[in-house]
């Protein structure tokens, strides 16, 4: 294999092809000349069956990125099955923090991760990496570690909360992570939910790197809750100025934030659902 491919498995709409099952969440696989990695698991209905459909063999994946520790992102972590060796899984040290969900006048509904570490180290023979900076996990794949928030106008969801000590407090998602991929195309980022803001996640990713511009963006971009129109405007002059040439959009992008950034990329653009997969 002399390319890389991107291959989304979990998503929320089901792409055109045979026996795919859209669900809320997101996973997708990396394939490098190198290296098999997936990121994200989906909420646990449809990464055993869909990876089937698709001919991908999550026996053989040399490791498992989770890009925060919501369900839907860590779900289906039971579903890869178990081997001998051990499975390395690259998260910030904040993944098992008590995330809920509290709408006004609600109660509060945990959405964290369903399942401990000891529980996940005992069942899939999984060690966990835990990291809080910039790293280069496999040869020409970098995990991003904790994002600055440096760009005021990103969007926020006051509903997710993160429980401590003291009460429930906003989720600062310290733990939102996504990958740089540097492929024969250029560099390509690969987002879970972007809850650090697609364009901190973007000017991130430029510091570390020292990359200017990147072939592609996928995943889920966090644009569907922008808490006012001028969010989105800003983020495609970002996509503009960092010269993405593919805006492949997934998850909690919502569809008119969808919608929006397809009027505005057309050729540039592309729905990242389940079963969708790109080659670099």
């Amino acid at each position: 294999m002399t390319h890389t491919r991107i291959t989304v498995i979990c998503e929320n709409r089901a792409h055109m092809a045979k026996d795919i099952m859209g669900e809320h969440g997101f996973a997708a696989l990396v394939k490098t000349p190198t290296t098999s990695l997936l990121m994200d698991t989906g909420q646990g209905l449809g990464l055993a069956h869909n990876a089937n459909a698709l001919k991908i063999d999550l026996a053989a994946l040399d490791g498992v990125v989770i890009s925060h520790g919501h369900f839907d992102h860590t779900g289906g972590l039971m579903q890869i099955p178990a081997r001998e060796r051990p499975l390395t899984v690259h998260a910030h040290p904040d993944l098992f923090a008590g995330k809920y969900l509290l709408p006004k006048d609600e109660d509060a509904t945990y959405i964290g991760i369903p399942f401990s570490q000891p529980a996940l180290e005992e069942s899939l023979n999984a060690r966990f990496a835990f990291h809080t900076d910039y790293t280069e996990i496999e040869p020409g794949v970098f995990f991003s570690g904790q994002v600055p928030r440096t760009w005021s106008f990103e969007p926020s969801d006051d509903r997710l909360v993160k429980q401590t000590p003291a009460g429930f407090v906003p989720d600062p998602f310290n733990d939102d992570a996504s990958l740089l991929i540097e492929t024969p195309a250029g560099p390509v980022i690969l987002t879970g939910c972007a809850h650090s803001g697609i364009v901190n996640i973007m000017e991130h990713f430029a510091q570390k790197s020292g990359h200017q511009t990147f072939h592609a963006v996928i995943g889920g971009t966090h644009l569907g809750f922008a808490n006012d129109p001028s969010q989105l405007d800003q983020a495609m002059e970002a996509f503009d100025r960092f010269q993405v040439r593919i805006i492949a959009v997934s998850h909690c992008t919502g569809n008119e934030a969808a919608a929006r950034l397809f009027h505005r990329f057309q050729d540039r653009f592309a729905f990242a659902g389940a079963g969708w997969h790109m080659d670099f």
